[in-house]
C-alpha cells in the first residue's frame, strides 16, 4: 500500500499576498467576480444576508418559512464556481438538504450556543458539515467516492448561514492540493482544524475589517464584525491564490503592491514610463 502524503499547512502568508485576498474578497462582497472583474448575479454580503437572517428566523422560530431554497442554492453553486456538482452521476436532494438545515443544524445550532456537548467549537462545525453533506445527495445505496456526500456544498451553504461558527469553505482541488484523502467526507476534519490552525497563524488577519454592508442591519452586522468571518473569507481565497487553483484579476495584483509598497510601486511605475519615452 503506498504511503500517504503528509497534509500541507496553511503557510504563513505575507502582508502583500493577504491584501490580494482582502481586496478580492472586497469585490465579492460587493459582486464583483475576482478573476474578471465582471458584475456577478449576486455579492457575499447579499447571500450573507439571505442565509444568515433566514435561519436565525429559524433558530428563534420566528417563522416557519425560509428564503432558503433551490433556487438561492442554484445561485451559490453558480457564483462559487461548483458547477461539478451537476456532473455527479448522484443528483442533489435540494429539498432534502434544506430539511436538514432547517432541523438538525438548527438544533445543533442551539447545541453548539449553549455548549451542551461539550465539544470544542469546530468539531461542532464538523459535524454540521458532514450532517448537511451527507443530506444533499439523493439516497443511493451504493457506495461512492464523492456521490454519497456534498461537502463543499454544505460548507458553502453553512459559511453563509451561520457566520459566528468556524466553517471554511472545503474544494476538492484544494484538498488535493494539500495533501488530504480523495473522499471529502474522510478529509473535512483534517481540513476544518489545518484551516483553523492556519487562521491562527496567520495573525495579520484580524487587523482586517468586514467591510460597510448596505443589506445587514446594523445590530446583525455589528455581531458578525465581531466574529472572524470576515477573515475566514480572507484566508480561504489567499489558499485558492497561493495553489494557483484561481487567479486574481492583475488590477487587484497592482492595487494592492500599490497599498502595500507605494514608494517602490511609483518609482517603478516611472521607470516604465521613462523606459517608454526613448
Amino acid at each position: 500500500m503506498a504511503k500517504a502524503l503528509k497534509h500541507k499547512n496553511v503557510p504563513k502568508f505575507s502582508k502583500y499576498k493577504l491584501k490580494i485576498a482582502e481586496l478580492c474578497a472586497i469585490e465579492a462582497w460587493n459582486g464583483i467576480d475576482y478573476q474578471t472583474g465582471k458584475k456577478m448575479v449576486i455579492g457575499d454580503e447579499e447571500l450573507l444576508k439571505k442565509f444568515s437572517v433566514s435561519f436565525l428566523h429559524l433558530v428563534k422560530r420566528k417563522t416557519k418559512k425560509s428564503v432558503i431554497n433551490e433556487s438561492l442554492i442554484r445561485i451559490l453553486i453558480k457564483v462559487a464556481k461548483m458547477k461539478a456538482l451537476y456532473r455527479s452521476t448522484n443528483p442533489t436532494d435540494f429539498n432534502r438538504g434544506i430539511r436538514c438545515l432547517k432541523n438538525d443544524i438548527t438544533t445543533l445550532y442551539k447545541n453548539y450556543i449553549k455548549n451542551k456537548a461539550p465539544l470544542l467549537p469546530i468539531d461542532y462545525s464538523i459535524k454540521a458539515v458532514l450532517e448537511l453533506g451527507e443530506k444533499f445527495p439523493k439516497k443511493n445505496k451504493k457506495i461512492s467516492i464523492n456521490g454519497n456526500f456534498r461537502i463543499p456544498l454544505a460548507t458553502r451553504v453553512l459559511f453563509f448561514t451561520i457566520p459566528n461558527m468556524p466553517f471554511f469553505n472545503f474544494s476538492d482541488g484544494l484538498a488535493k492540493k494539500m495533501n488530504f484523502q480523495s473522499r471529502p467526507q474522510a478529509a473535512i476534519p483534517f481540513f476544518m482544524k489545518k484551516l483553523q490552525k492556519g487562521l491562527e497563524k496567520n495573525k495579520s488577519l484580524y487587523k482586517m475589517t468586514l467591510p460597510t454592508s448596505t443589506e445587514l442591519k446594523r445590530n446583525l452586522y455589528n455581531k458578525i464584525k465581531k466574529t472572524d468571518w470576515w477573515q475566514r473569507r480572507v484566508l480561504d481565497l489567499a489558499l485558492l491564490f497561493h495553489f494557483k487553483i484561481f487567479k486574481p484579476h492583475p488590477k487587484l495584483i497592482q492595487n494592492a503592491a500599490k497599498i502595500v509598497w507605494p514608494i517602490k510601486t511609483q518609482i517603478k511605475q516611472k521607470h516604465i514610463s521613462n523606459l517608454k519615452k526613448i
